[in-house]
């Protein structure tokens, strides 16, 4: 219900005139009209089910009264919401007013913030905690009041409390002026106040200076290609819709991936697993859908560079992250999890091969869309459409780049098993050459794919139809 009223003042606030509304009544009086409204408005949506809730209540309780003390209960715990929701929404409205940068980072927490809630469960059910603690807690806040108000009118006096329901009374005398108040504050501020600017040049580059990577490769790589990964990681750092891609590639290696590791066991296994899943995540969220990211600048696109250097920049934008970030966390896992500094090595290596495998892929595959198959979408983190693939198309594609790279790397996981390495070495083969001997053979398969959807990327930019 709070989040009901929330939606309710958002659509009702946009409608309001206040440069006409402020000039026939005050500011509170618009204010609390609003809140009225919201209230109003949940509660008619809140009727039906009342309706049924009460009289089946009263039906199974045999005491026609608590039907009234139900509805009375729905409309002061609906009074509560439609103040919580309302307060929060217009206090969100003064955040977005006052910091430009608000918006990014709501979606930031739409977007993400189910992880830590995911974590926080599987945490909870691995240590088996006892829910009875949080039981008897929610069944002493003010919100289960709302139950024995709901209940207080059954004749038999069994079920319900007076007292809860004395303090439902008192609860709703203290909160709902606050919250009351504090919509008049709010809106006044909001309704009174400029929206706040741009965040102006922060944090823009120019596409053309020259950076870290070109200070360490120097010349060896052209300038064209440098700017075309300058260009993907400024786009990802505003508006970053590549990496909001990663989720298909989570959801693969989570659903799919992990199970199976964990049936074959192995540390060196679950660092393979860890080591392709980050050259999968890096790879699509710097080359996947290229069409739909250069979609309103892509006849300059056409004229500007070559196809070679375009998919290199691609692959260079996706390997400047993707191989240091696997470094990073494989190593030092592989140090702690004694699997051996040349096993460990050989798993960093498979997973920047494994990136590279994947932007090259991912660039291929983007590259075979139709122009005419995008249409404008909304997104997160910006007002602006963004151009996007619509129908099962964009599905099937994410999924054939996910298919192709993770079966360029099987190798790694094939030999690497328990089952697989201790048959191998029983014939006299040392478990760590058969490691590092599939971990290679992983390498050099990704480097064949990555080489040959290289070219077949290059090949499609230079053919590709804008009509």
């Amino acid at each position: 219900m709070v989040w009901r009223s929330s939606k309710y003042t958002h659509v009702r606030f946009e409608r309001l005139n206040p440069d006409l509304l402020l000039t026939t009544v005050p500011a509170s009086t618009a204010a609390l009209g609003l809140l009225g409204f919201v209230c109003a408005r949940l509660l008619a949506a809140l009727a039906v089910p009342t309706l049924g809730v009460g009289v089946g209540i009263a039906v199974g309780l045999r005491s026609p009264t608590v039907a009234l003390t139900v509805a009375l209960a729905f409309v002061c715990i609906a009074a509560l919401a439609a103040a919580v929701g309302t307060t929060s929404r217009l206090a969100a409205r003064l955040v977005a007013l006052r910091f430009a940068r608000a918006r990014h980072y709501r979606d930031l927490l739409v977007v993400f913030g189910w992880i830590p809630l995911v974590v926080g469960a599987m945490v909870l059910q691995e240590l088996s905690l006892s829910v009875a603690p949080a039981v008897e807690l929610f069944g002493a806040v003010p919100l289960a009041w709302f139950v024995d108000l709901a209940l207080v009118g059954a004749l038999d006096g069994t079920v319900g409390s007076a007292r809860h329901t004395l303090g439902v009374f008192a609860l709703l005398g203290t909160t709902l002026p606050v919250f009351a108040a504090g919509t008049t504050v709010l809106a006044r501020r909001v309704w009174e106040r400029d929206a706040a600017g741009s965040a102006g040049t922060r944090g823009s580059r120019s596409l053309l200076e020259t950076g870290v990577v070109e200070r360490l490769v120097g010349e060896r790589i052209p300038r064209a290609t440098h700017t075309v990964a300058r260009e993907r990681w400024l786009m990802e750092r505003r508006v970053p819709q590549g990496l909001l891609s990663t989720g298909y590639a989570l959801l693969f290696m989570g659903v799919v991936g992990f199970p199976l590791v964990a049936l074959a066991g192995g540390t060196a296994t679950v660092l393979v697993f860890f080591a392709v899943t980050l050259g999968l995540v890096t790879g699509v969220a710097f080359a996947a859908d290229p069409i739909g990211s250069e979609y309103r600048a892509l006849p300059m696109l056409f004229t500007s560079v070559t196809g070679r250097q375009f998919v290199a920049g691609l692959v260079l934008a996706a390997a400047a992250v993707g191989i240091p970030l696997s470094t990073a966390v494989i190593v030092p896992l592989g140090l702690v999890g004694s699997v051996g500094i040349g096993r460990t090595l050989a798993i960093a290596l498979l997973g920047g091969a494994v990136c590279a495998c994947t932007a090259s892929v991912a660039a291929m595959v983007g590259l075979g869309a139709e122009r005419v198959e995008y249409a404008p979408v909304p997104f997160f983190f910006t007002d602006v459409p963004i151009y996007a693939e619509l129908g099962a198309g964009a599905f099937l594609r994410h999924g054939l780049v996910l298919a192709i790279a993770v079966l360029a790397s099987a190798p790694a996981f094939v030999g690497t098993a328990p089952p697989v390495s201790e048959r191998i070495a029983a014939v006299g083969v040392p478990t760590g050459a058969v490691h590092v001997g599939s971990l290679l053979l992983a390498v050099v398969l990704a480097a064949a794919v990555a080489r040959t959807a290289f070219e077949t990327a290059v090949q499609r930019f230079r053919e590709y139809q804008l009509g």
